[in-house]
């Protein structure tokens, strides 16, 4: 199987396994914390993970094993994607969001430059989702972009108003959006005959 056919077969199917993963294991870790509330103002997803927390490995290795399988599936994009600067640009920004989100689980809740990793995974993610939207509105489909763009701000919208529906929702919300753009935004790409 050449590169072309495992993008256009594979990439997205890793995309959605790690997603899937994440997911599955960020239920269980809130099932093994009682009290734990993802819709409180005072906790965040960050809290499952933070040192001296029981289970805390879980939610750790949830990033690490899903950071590193969006890694995969973000080269396979940018390395069969045709000739569309925007977009792997944008792929290129996202690499280096993954970086600071995986570092999240080496620099866990009470550990110093925690919060940097963190705001800097979702800040690099939102540039990335930005470079692609002027990509994909000028060139690809405008409802797709549109669609985006806006769950994009209304992530912002609810981590700014967190004590309305809880901190950790609001990173629920905003990672939700960055793993719908990563998974569904490259079916518009048009990839590389084989």
């Amino acid at each position: 199987m050449n590169v072309h056919k495992i993008s256009a077969s594979g990439a997205r199917r890793i995309a959605a396994l790690s997603a899937l993963i994440f997911y599955s294991m960020l239920s269980l870790s809130i099932y093994l914390h009682p009290g734990y509330n993802i819709f409180s103002p005072h906790q965040s997803l960050s809290d499952l993970g933070m040192i001296g927390q029981s289970y805390a490995y879980i939610f750790n290795s949830a990033i690490v094993i899903s950071g590193t399988m969006f890694m995969i599936a973000t080269c396979i994009y940018f390395i069969n994607v045709k000739s569309n600067k925007f977009k792997k640009l944008s792929l290129c920004v996202f690499f280096i969001a993954l970086i600071f989100y995986i570092s999240i689980a080496f620099f866990p809740k009470g550990t110093p430059y925690h919060d940097y990793f963190a705001l800097s995974f979702f800040g690099i993610s939102t540039i990335a989702i930005f470079i692609w939207f002027i990509s994909e509105f000028k060139m690809g489909s405008k409802l797709m972009a549109t669609i985006i763009i806006s769950l994009t701000v209304i992530a912002y919208i609810l981590a700014y108003n967190y004590h309305l529906l809880g901190f950790a929702f609001a990173e629920l919300f905003g990672g939700s959006v960055i793993i719908l753009w990563i998974i569904t935004f490259n079916s518009s790409y048009k990839y590389k005959k084989d």
